[in-house]
């Protein structure tokens, strides 16, 4: 009887500490889910300050202007290439011109010419019809730059025969009026030399010749220092006196 007391005591005990342990587990278990909870709930705070603090620091993403950017992208050679493009385009226009210019002379001088042949007695209306389409005498500008003068124009020429690498036999100065003219004598062959260096000379603009293979009659003064308005009327003249002084230049020589 009492072995059976105690039997039953010590299961009484025992379902007494089960039951604790499953508590204790239970606590346990709890406790370390709540734990990781709390860690995890923690972590996801603190990475999300963590973004608004590095959104804070960053600058703002600005779209770049397409105008700003192409101009940052161009190079400064292309626009020297694209300066120098316009320019070209206008000595081009020029020279364009210019050959109208001449072929309207010629007309102008073969209609006068068949008149004088045919009709003797009308010389001197031929003679004023051609002074009024070449119009009055282009006075020197009183203001006109050193560079465009007797003695710059000479110290050009011999500048620019210098790099071509050539020696001239003669040069002479037109000067009577404006724009001045320049004639030169020079060996065989050496006119292309010396008249490429004229295209590229710094401050001048070379608008023809006429010539043979050693001597030329030409101007290096460029339009921009014509009297306002004149081009023309300027142009015009200066193509019968670049003839007529070639005419004058070549006669000394011989």
């Amino acid at each position: 009887m009492i072995e059976a007391r105690q039997l039953t005591c010590e299961i009484g005990v025992m379902g007494k500490i089960k039951w604790l342990i499953t508590i204790v587990v239970s606590i346990t278990v709890v406790s370390t889910i709540w734990l990781q909870h709390e860690q995890n709930r923690e972590l996801v705070q603190e990475l999300e300050h963590v973004r608004q603090e590095k959104a804070t620091l960053e600058p703002p993403q600005v779209p770049p202007n397409p105008e700003q950017a192409q101009s940052e992208i161009k190079p400064k050679k292309v626009e020297e290439m694209e300066s120098e493009l316009m320019r070209l385009r206008g000595a081009a226009s020029l020279a364009t011109r210019v050959e109208a210019e001449n072929t309207q002379l010629r007309q102008e001088v073969e209609r006068l010419r068949v008149q004088v042949n045919g009709s003797a007695g009308s010389a001197s209306q031929n003679s004023d019809a051609l002074s009024g389409y070449l119009g009055p005498t282009v006075e020197t500008p009183a203001n006109l730059d050193p560079a465009y003068t007797k003695d710059g124009l000479s110290a050009a020429i011999q500048l620019a025969a210098q790099k071509a690498g050539i020696s001239l036999k003669k040069v002479g100065i037109d000067d009577s009026e404006f724009p001045f003219l320049i004639g030169v004598n020079s060996q065989p062959g050496d006119w292309e030399k010396l008249k490429a260096q004229l295209n590229g000379l710094d401050g001048y603009e070379y608008h023809g010749s006429v010539g043979d293979d050693t001597s030329h009659a030409f101007s290096i003064i460029p339009t921009r220092a014509y009297p306002a308005g004149a081009v023309q009327h300027v142009m015009r003249r200066l193509n019968v006196r670049t003839q007529q002084y070639y005419d004058s230049f070549t006669a000394q020589q011989n």
